[in-house]
């Protein structure tokens, strides 16, 4: 009487193989992603203190606030240089002007990464 042997078919094998690399690439990609996204928050944290920084700036200045449209600077902030940009437009109430400062990475001010608006009071 021939003896049943216990055990997984070359088949078996495989099918069970291609399921766990399958697993495994797709856990590689998640953990890509996050890295990536974790890398565009802090970015574009640093971003919004740049513009809070400008803000701040603004609003301390008071009555000597003259509200220029166009206004640059940069700002180093965490070992690297953010340029920020100011514009300043008219309201229906005419004695509040909106106020976006836009900060960017480059010098060139073409890839803008946070934009922060506010309302102040209309300069003298």
């Amino acid at each position: 009487m021939k003896q049943k042997s216990a055990g997984f078919t070359l088949l078996e094998v495989m099918v069970a193989l291609s399921i766990c690399a399958m697993a495994g690439i797709a856990a590689m990609q998640v953990t890509g992603e996050h890295i990536t996204h974790v890398g565009s928050l802090e970015e574009q944290t640093y971003a919004s203190w740049v513009a809070e920084n400008q803000m701040v700036m603004m609003r301390s200045s008071g009555e000597k606030w003259t509200g220029k449209n166009g206004k640059k600077g940069e700002e180093e902030l965490a070992g690297q240089t953010w340029y920020w940009q100011q514009s300043v437009t008219k309201t229906e109430d005419a004695s509040f002007v909106k106020v976006t400062v836009t900060v960017y990475q480059d010098e060139e001010l073409k890839y803008s990464i946070y934009d922060l608006t506010t309302f102040m009071l209309k300069g003298k």
